[in-house]
């Protein structure tokens, strides 16, 4: 689903309070019978010593449950800026184009809307 690169930058960008380091892990287990499954592994470091870490087989919940490990641990965390970072990364992987473009996209359309009415 997310390449190790894109899953690090999704922990990265969810994660809103104080951290000294946060480890992004994916690991996919086959079973000689056929069997298979995907783990992602999320784990923040706010200080030396604590560890907040979460294990789902959904990169999504896995840094939700990750975040929520750490506010109910009393870390000063937004949970709604991490619920909105993987919002917009679950609508961006699903090919949903973003309700606010950017400058350039805005600056494109009135120059082009002032060429046709010139």
């Amino acid at each position: 689903m997310l390449t190790p690169l894109q899953f690090s930058q999704l922990v990265s960008a969810a994660w809103s309070g104080p951290a000294v380091a946060h480890y992004a892990t994916i690991s996919h287990y086959v079973a000689p019978s056929g069997y298979q499954v995907t783990h992602y592994q999320v784990s923040y470091h706010p200080s030396p010593g604590t560890c907040h870490y979460a294990q789902q087989e959904c990169p999504f919940l896995a840094v939700a449950a990750a975040v929520a490990t750490a506010a109910a641990a009393g870390v000063p965390v937004s949970r709604c800026h991490a619920q909105h970072i993987i919002s917009l990364t679950a609508a961006s992987l699903c090919g949903v184009q973003l309700l606010r473009p950017g400058f350039a996209c805005r600056a494109r359309r009135h120059r082009v809307a002032r060429l046709h009415h010139a």
